[in-house]
């Protein structure tokens, strides 16, 4: 203690920093941004307070007996936590430099039950700050975090199961993003054995806490076994992904219900990824219901994010493309009534999808291309199931795509190709004027195609 500070001072000090790591929780609890912010600025105004740390005269490293250690060790702490949330890398970064600095002083101090929390917190946070910023290096070293807080939980006397199983997943998740630019198949498969240990830990450590009702693990969990589902695909285990994806949906959907917007779409491209391991274990059923539920349950969040929007959409493109292969199939009953029905979901589905997305401005890139996919099913529906609809659909759902003019350009030479193949047979029939009807909508797409072009010219 210098000779200016009085036992007072650090008194007041130590409950400022208490109180401010207290409004930091509470913020961190409430993700609301104005609290966020004002607990950051408490914990620059405590640090800021803080008299000048004292050193390890020998080490040169801070001193974890000297006065205020623990707390200033602590506030690094919280605005490390707050810091790695915020939307701008650079923000980011400046909480991982505070994670740094709490980790310095708690690798530090007298490593009792409550410094080991505090330290697996810190890299926990840090491993959940490195894996946003998304580089390859960055997820490599979120890894090692992740590693350093299960070393720093497992040391403890108590285990806590749910902290401990969200660093193994975390783990999990970090190992199977870790993509080496020149890969073998061996090594991708031992990456991958890698994830799969990793999040088999965590499903061991999570399901006893979350058959208690703890909330955390049971969110946890529903997030392991979602991965699990991802990471079996990887590995050509359909059976295996479809299993995990219905475990996952079916512990998240009693958690979707009790939360917003954000939940629901998350409920919403979990059953979308159930739909997808369905269609690969080749159970078409519970695949289309899959995607059905998926697109209702996007569609009923707010749209104007294009992320709900391009999951929408993708649902309803995987209802149509199963529906179309049952066309497909069923191709020689042109007089069943479950076909007529089958052929007017489709098309509703297809028409109604990109009407919903005229008149916006620019379509963001993925949005886009999962338009351009659902135009081009909406292109081959008409071509092989009501060819004398075709022209009139590329034209009102062209827009100035250039992926959608590809797909009308190819799409009108493929019914010119039947049209000609079929030859005088319908014309003779009595079918002249339908098929003069069909030539004039295709020579339409064809003129409106030039005309683009030429425009760009």
């Amino acid at each position: 203690m210098s000779e200016s500070e009085t036992p007072q001072d650090l008194k007041t000090l130590q409950h400022e920093a208490r109180e401010v790591a207290r409004a930091a929780e509470a913020a961190l609890a409430s993700r609301d941004a104005a609290r966020m912010v004002e607990a950051l600025q408490g914990c620059d105004r405590v640090l800021k307070a803080m008299p000048a740390e004292q050193l390890n005269a020998e080490t040169k490293a801070p001193d974890p007996a000297a006065p205020l250690s623990a707390e200033r060790a602590m506030v690094w702490l919280w605005r490390g936590r707050l810091l790695v949330l915020a939307d701008k890398p650079e923000a980011v970064v400046q909480g991982l430099q505070s994670l740094d600095q709490a980790i310095a002083r708690l690798g530090l101090a007298k490593a009792d039950d409550g410094v080991k929390n505090l330290l697996a917190s810190a890299w926990m946070n840090r491993g959940s700050g490195l894996f946003r910023l998304g580089s390859r290096e960055a997820l490599a070293e979120a890894v090692r975090s992740y590693d350093q807080a299960i070393a720093a939980m497992e040391l403890r006397t108590g285990v806590d199961a749910n902290m401990l199983g969200a660093a193994w997943m975390n783990r999990g998740v970090g190992l199977m993003h870790l993509e080496e630019p020149d890969e073998t198949k061996e090594s991708v498969a031992a990456r991958l054995a890698e994830v799969t240990k990793a999040l088999d830990k965590a499903v061991a450590l999570l399901e006893p806490a979350a058959a208690t009702g703890h909330a955390a693990a049971r969110r946890n969990l529903a997030s392991v076994w979602a991965n699990l589902g991802i990471v079996r695909v990887r590995r050509e285990d359909p059976a295996g992904a479809l299993e995990a994806h219905r475990k996952g949906v079916e512990l998240f959907r009693p958690l979707a219900a009790e939360g917003g917007a954000a939940e629901m779409f998350d409920l919403a491209a979990r059953v979308f990824n159930l739909g997808q391991a369905c269609t690969a274990a080749g159970e078409a059923d519970a695949a289309l219901a899959a995607a059905r539920e998926a697109m209702e349950l996007a569609e009923g969040v707010h749209l104007g994010d294009p992320q709900v929007i391009d999951l929408a959409m993708r649902a309803r493109h995987a209802v149509c493309v199963v529906l179309g292969g049952r066309l497909a199939a069923g191709r020689a009953l042109a007089e069943d009534p479950k076909r007529a029905e089958l052929l007017e979901e489709a098309g509703d589905l297809v028409e109604d999808g990109l009407a919903a997305l005229k008149g916006r401005a620019e379509l963001p890139e993925g949005v886009a291309q999962t338009a351009a996919r659902l135009y081009e099913f909406g292109a081959w529906l008409y071509r092989t199931q009501q060819p004398q609809f075709l022209g009139e659909f590329l034209l009102e759902h062209l827009g100035e795509d250039e992926a959608r003019a590809r797909i009308a350009a190819a799409a009108v030479k493929a019914a010119r190709q039947a049209l000609v193949q079929r030859g005088f047979n319908e014309t003779m029939g009595g079918e002249m004027d339908r098929v003069r009807g069909m030539m004039q909508d295709l020579a339409a797409v064809e003129e409106r195609l030039k005309e683009r072009a030429a425009a760009k010219v």
